[in-house]
């Protein structure tokens, strides 16, 4: 999420709004908006029916703390760049759901799909 905090300026000035999606609980997503200071809408998708709908839930994901690791469904993190009209422009995804897109692959991702 910091990475994308960080970036959020430039990705805001192509005109398009950053939204997170967490499978954490609502006070969870609050919680981690307020203490790290980020800026993004921040949605929580505890029941995974969002990361279902758009088809990156990970049914066998290890999730947890050190020492506290339980297999879970989790989302696979995904890059989705939604346009206006709900229109899906763009999609990138890892093969690992322990790996984050690169946020330099997301930036030449949008500006390729976006209308020049």
């Amino acid at each position: 999420m910091q990475r994308w905090n960080a970036f959020r300026d430039h990705i805001e000035g192509l005109g398009v709004t950053i939204v997170t999606i967490s499978p954490d609980t609502v006070a969870e997503v609050a919680a981690m908006k307020s203490k790290q200071g980020f800026g993004m809408c921040m949605l929580s998708d505890e029941s995974l029916a969002v990361s279902t709908l758009y088809n990156v839930k990970h049914e066998k994901a290890i999730a947890g703390a050190p020492g506290r690791k339980i297999m879970r469904p989790l989302a696979i993190p995904t890059a989705i760049l939604v346009d206006g009209e709900g229109i899906v422009r763009w999609i990138d995804q890892t093969d690992d759901y322990r790996i984050r897109s690169d946020a330099d692959r997301v930036l030449d991702g949008i500006k390729q799909a976006l209308p020049a």
